[in-house]
């Protein structure tokens, strides 16, 4: 038996019919209606006083009140709860439903989650609805930059998945099992690999993993995330084959994520009537090699990070506090954050109103549009600053 959570799906809120008066003839209101009066001006408003918390200790809290479609709340909630591809239709169906709105943010919502995805031609397909409905120029296409693989990746052997398998990919596979040998780390790219259309190309995949595994070598992947949520996505709309099903099973174990692990497997043995893989926990955490993660240490005032912030990611809270003591700003850069999960929502609300109350300035950067909406929901801009960067 697996234990797992379903997240649930974020309900819309209740529309309040306005007051309804019952009509009245012209000639009634004639008869009734006083004869206008006309009001003296109003006085000027009194000068805005400085906000502060309750104690006093100076902390602006800025009231704002973000008026969102119900629609669009509700796929902000979906992906933060890995529903990528619920999500993805519910901004469909919101653009179809409303053709004549002037509101470009559920466009840009998707957008994000098309590039995030991987999902060049849907993007495509858009910017061209886009460019018709709006009159303008669409966002372009921006792949999302893989970890930093250079002179300090060649002393670790390294093999990068593409769409497919080519000749020469044949070959530089065989090449990297042979230097695996006397290597303890390896490194399997997916940056930028697509969801396999092919079923034996997914096996291929799915038996090179298991290969390195097996050897005992611990094994870091790049781009990881980003694929498990591009194999999510097609999960959601019933697009994965056995092969991909067992594949995304594997990327799951190897990041400890044992949670969606059970939530995935159960369904896989419902879907093919089988027992499904047991979870395993790694013996090697996948992890950047020190060497690797240079480009992504904090520096200065910069706290970067990356990937799913989830339910394994509780630590990056506590490294931010321990970074931000001797500070008095901090930016945190979310320009490699995919997604945050709605699991983790109550720590990273807990790490930025400590470091208000501890007289800190936080500005949170770089973050994708899906990411940002999140934020200001949960009503972090009244401890932080949300820097929201618009799509060229």
């Amino acid at each position: 038996m697996f234990s797992f959570f379903r997240k649930g799906q974020a309900h819309a809120k209740p529309v309040i019919p306005n007051d309804v008066k019952p009509a009245r003839s012209i000639a009634t209101e004639r008869a009734v209606s006083p004869p206008p009066v006309v009001a003296p001006p109003a006085p000027p408003p009194p000068p805005e006083k400085t906000p502060k918390t309750p104690d006093n200790t100076g902390i602006q809290v800025l009231e704002m009140e973000l008026l969102l479609a119900p629609e669009i709340e509700q796929a902000v909630m979906l992906y933060a709860n890995g529903r990528t591809g619920e999500a993805t239709a519910t901004l469909n169906r919101y653009i179809l439903d409303h053709p004549n709105t002037i509101d470009t943010q559920p466009w840009c919502l998707l957008f994000d989650i098309y590039e995030i995805t991987g999902q060049r031609r849907p993007f495509e397909d858009l910017a061209v609805d886009f460019a018709v409905r709006f009159e303008r120029s669409p966002p372009t296409w921006s792949t999302l930059q893989p970890v930093e693989t250079g002179k300090a990746a060649s002393r670790h052997p390294t093999f990068a998945f593409g769409p497919n398998l080519s000749p020469q990919d044949k070959a530089g596979l065989e090449h990297f099992h042979q230097e695996c040998e006397t290597a303890e780390t390896v490194i399997l790219d997916f940056s930028k690999t697509p969801v396999p259309g092919d079923d034996a190309y997914a096996r291929l995949m799915l038996d090179n993993l298991t290969r390195s595994v097996a050897k005992g070598k611990e094994v870091h992947l790049v781009g990881g995330e980003a694929f498990v949520v591009r194999l999510n996505a097609s999960r959601s709309v019933g697009h994965l084959t056995e092969s991909t099903w067992l594949l995304l099973l594997m990327l799951l174990q190897l990041q400890a994520r044992h949670h969606e692990f059970d939530e995935v497997a159960v369904e896989y043995a419902i879907r093919y009537e089988i027992s499904p893989p047991s979870y395993t926990a790694p013996k090697h955490i996948s992890t950047l090699p020190e060497a690797l993660a240079l480009e992504s240490s904090p520096t200065g005032h910069t706290f970067p990070m990356k990937g799913v912030l989830g339910a394994g990611s509780s630590s990056v809270f506590e490294e931010l506090r321990t970074f931000a003591t001797p500070l008095p700003s901090v930016e945190v850069d979310l320009t490699q954050v995919i997604r945050i999960d709605f699991a983790i929502v109550g720590l990273l609300m807990d790490a930025v109103m400590g470091l208000a109350q501890a007289g800190k300035q936080v500005v949170f950067r770089g973050g994708n549009s899906m990411v940002n909406l999140l934020l200001q929901m949960l009503g972090v801009g009244q401890f932080a600053t949300i820097q929201q960067e618009t799509r060229k």
